[in-house]
């Protein structure tokens, strides 16, 4: 049994398809996309009024991890691939496990939104339905050492996972917002939300360790589980004689993912300072604020030991696809067999109370950005600090605006995620005088691939990338900024021959 850590996390990213889990950068450099407000409730909407509606409404997804590419674990060396745990090859790897490992995941879902511009024009309100789901696991970076300390333990060597995590909450949400122009250099804005849970699940660790032997693997567990969803019942103690019981049991109607598991609210809150007309900084806090689910909490406590089938790690450095492929499947039935075993004897505990508050997760913006040739080019810097699970994940993304005409916004970005030069975005918002509104971003383009096979399957995955975070929305628009409406109302009015 050999490295079992580092084909988990080899499973766990393709299986994720990697990530950054944010709001999509990009956006922040489409100013006449109606859904920009989002990272900013001080900004305005260029149009007078705007209507989403489900399907064909603003929706986002953001999958990925905190540091790790495909490329870490598997790449091309003197003409042949080989593992970052290759001999020599390890401390590229180390410098990348040295902090926990996020893998993160974010999807949003817009089911009805409308804005519109007051009658004044210097105030837009919103009022917006929408459902999200995110879900984070963390995974201790003491994994490094364990990579690090070659293929055999005579003595054993202890990871230490108390950091280990993991969460998902689904959640709808219905918010109303109102942003202002004070005069020609502030705007502010903020926005209300009400937070109704529908599902939820919440792993914390007070002490888990492995140790490792290379014919044995211990584990122990001691933490807690919340658990809230659309159940018909819950059992006072889960083991496992009866856990499978628990999606039994599920409520798969309508109305069992309806019915209320936690309530909450939250708040944004943002301005934007124009020193003149050229230039513009842009400050937000969204998603500040928590929900209290109304959730069933075990303790766990596991401990065990195993031998089992041993992984034939050295064949994934082989010369030939046949024996490297051996060696995959060898891996992925060995981690199958320990991770089934490990839950099955370890995932016991008695339910101990009811209901936790959880904070959301919470978002720092910062923009600045100049713009030139009468709005028509712009360049700019945009920061997203993220807080989640008490962990920060902050991103610093540079980006072009291209705006030759009124209703049409073309961005690129690149955003500081690795130095790799792979995390470049690019966005498209395409809106008529009235009618509809085609926003398409994205924030990492994955320009390499590697294919990959298994079990006779193969597939393609992007090789350097460290996620995918990927937006799009039609919406129905009408009328367009005032300084533009006027000025067409003046041409109009002018006298044959006038200029």
């Amino acid at each position: 049994m050999k490295k079992q850590l580092i084909a988990i996390l080899a499973l766990l990213m393709v299986g994720t398809a990697m990530i950054s889990a944010q709001e999509v950068n990009t956006l922040y450099f489409l100013e006449n996309a109606p859904m920009r407000h989002k990272i900013n409730p001080a900004f305005q909407p260029v149009s007078k009024v705007y209507v989403g509606i489900l399907p064909i409404h603003y929706t986002s997804i953001s999958l990925g991890n905190n540091a790790l590419a495909f490329s870490d674990l598997v790449y091309k060396k003197d003409g042949k691939y080989i593992t970052g745990l290759y001999p020599g090859e390890t401390d590229k790897l180390d410098k990348r496990l040295r902090r926990d490992l996020s893998l993160m995941a974010n999807a949003e879902l817009a089911i009805l939104n409308f804005g519109s511009r007051t009658k004044d024009s210097v105030g837009y309100f919103h009022v917006g339905l929408n459902e999200r789901i995110e879900g984070t696991i963390a995974l201790p970076g003491d994994i490094y050492s364990v990579i690090n300390s070659g293929s055999d333990y005579p003595g054993g060597r202890t990871v230490n996972l108390k950091s280990l995590a993991m969460n998902i909450s689904v959640v709808t949400e219905l918010s109303g917002g109102y942003s202002r122009k004070i005069n020609d250099q502030w705007t502010v804005g903020g926005k209300l939300k009400f937070l109704y849970g529908n599902a939820f699940m919440d792993l914390r660790t007070n002490s888990a360790y492995l140790k490792m032997y290379p014919d044995e693997l211990q584990a122990s567990i001691n933490g807690d589980v919340n658990i809230a969803g659309p159940f018909n019942n819950l059992p006072d103690r889960i083991d496992k004689n009866n856990i499978g019981n628990i999606t039994d049991n599920m409520d798969k109607s309508v109305g069992g993912f309806l019915k209320p598991k936690g309530f909450g609210g939250a708040v944004d809150l943002g301005f934007t300072y124009k020193p003149d007309k050229q230039f513009q900084i842009a400050v937000s806090v969204t998603d500040l604020g928590f929900i209290h689910w109304n959730s069933t909490t075990y303790s766990i406590n596991g401990e065990s030991t195993y031998t089992g089938p041993e992984m034939h790690y050295n064949e994934l450095n082989s010369n030939t696809a046949e024996e490297q492929n051996n060696g995959l499947n060898s891996i992925v039935d060995t981690i199958g067999f320990y991770l089934s075993n490990f839950i099955q004897e370890s995932l016991v505990g008695n339910q101990t109370g009811m209901g936790v508050n959880r904070m959301t997760n919470t978002r720092l913006h910062v923009g600045l950005d100049a713009n030139f040739w009468d709005n028509k080019f712009g360049v700019g810097v945009y920061s997203q600090t993220q807080f989640r699970n008490r962990r920060v994940y902050e991103e610093v993304t540079l980006g072009l605006a291209l705006r030759p005409i009124n209703w049409f916004n073309l961005a690129l970005s690149y955003s500081f995620i690795n130095a790799r030069w792979n995390s470049i975005g690019a966005g498209l918002s395409f809106m008529p005088y009235d009618g509809l509104n085609l926003t398409l971003m994205t924030d990492y383009i994955p320009f390499s691939y590697a294919d990959i096979s298994s079990n006779g399957k193969s597939f393609t995955v992007p090789y350097k990338v460290q996620g995918l975070n990927v937006g799009m929305g039609v919406t129905i628009v009408f009328g367009t900024n005032p300084s533009t409406a006027k000025r067409r109302v003046y041409i109009k009015d002018l006298e044959p021959g006038e200029k």
